[in-house]
């Protein structure tokens, strides 16, 4: 065999070799402009029930909250969505097995502000961004409430009595680290007062304000509603944005001219590097979900307000979201 033959048959070789190469690291390295581009749903998803772990225990607000917007999602998904609670740890039970679990779209939780607050005060090991955050469906406010016959009819009221005597107010709280904590503390911080934080549980807040162990309590707004018709309690002011559509008389915090807006938001989250296409397809079905009638009807009832994020919107608000509290617990003296 010639020289020149010899050289003709190497150059088609490196060619044969060189062309693949190329057009394989091309398409890598297209592939992360492909991700900027619209994502479409899963059309074979699902094909089995998925679960849906809830934070908390049976029978209270957030509960069926949850379990309603669970229900209300099997008809877009044509499958079951079988809520399961995983109550603890500040949520951090129902994370931790949320963390572990396929990131195949078979199970989602149900998340709550506790998501920025167990992340961050060593509940978990993990940060909040150790799962991919779907969507929001709403939120609800967390009010400063007070006995009925305690002489503070305005949050105003109560600031100024805190003020001239430190240490005197003593607040209920969910737990050390909770959002109403928190909240709590906002208040104390922006009020320019001084204040004492008792972590009483969820379901010891309501009857320790009547039976006097605290003159104030910070609680979702669907547990204090109740005690609120009845005449029993007072709600001085509310933690959100904007006033409660439920309770418009009621001001917010921030309308007093002190900082504070930290909702108490709910929404779902998913197992980390789930298929974008899954994804899709889950916030359709729960953005469909929160339109439904019959869930509405539940939210109503339980003071819950009902306004979607979808996912890109989602994961920039939980950022936020992470901030705040993280300012909020060094406030606090809960972390560094």
């Amino acid at each position: 065999m010639n020289t020149k033959r010899i050289s003709i048959i190497f150059i088609m070789m490196i060619t044969l070799i060189a062309v693949p190469m190329a057009w394989s690291n091309g398409q890598q390295e297209a592939a992360p402009a492909a991700s900027g581009e619209a994502v479409e749903s899963a059309p074979d998803f699902p094909t089995d029930s998925i679960d849906f772990l809830i934070p908390f225990g049976a029978g209270g607000s957030a509960d069926l909250v949850g379990r309603a917007i669970a229900s209300a999602a099997e008809a877009s998904l044509g499958e079951a969505v079988v809520p399961i609670n995983k109550p603890g740890a500040g949520g951090g039970i129902m994370y931790t097995e949320l963390e572990k679990s396929k990131n195949d779209g078979y199970t989602v939780g149900w998340n709550s502000t506790s998501v920025v607050t167990a992340t961050n005060i060593g509940n978990v090991p993990f940060g909040y961004d150790a799962f991919d955050h779907l969507c929001r469906i709403g939120y609800t406010s967390m009010p400063i409430a007070v006995k009925a016959d305690s002489p503070w009819n305005t949050i105003e009221e109560l600031a100024a009595y805190a003020k001239a005597n430190p240490g005197k107010i003593k607040i209920g709280n969910a737990g050390t680290g909770s959002g109403t904590h928190l909240t709590a503390v906002l208040f104390e911080n922006a009020a320019g007062i001084k204040v004492v934080h008792v972590p009483l549980g969820a379901k010891r807040r309501v009857p320790s304000l009547l039976g006097g162990e605290v003159e104030a309590i910070c609680v979702p707004l669907p547990e204090a509603a109740p005690q609120a018709d009845a005449g029993a309690i007072k709600i001085l002011a509310v933690s959100t944005e904007e006033r409660h559509p439920a309770y418009p008389e009621i001001p917010t915090l921030m309308e007093k001219g002190w900082d504070v807006n930290m909702p108490l938001f709910r929404g779902i989250s998913m197992p980390k590097g789930t298929d974008p296409a899954v994804l899709k397809t889950l916030e359709e079905a729960f953005e469909a979900a929160s339109q439904n009638e019959e869930f509405n009807k539940v939210a109503d009832m339980k003071g819950f307000i009902v306004d979607f994020m979808g996912h890109d919107e989602f994961e920039a608000y939980l950022a936020e979201q992470n901030m705040l509290a993280k300012a909020a617990l060094k406030t606090a003296g809960l972390i560094q």
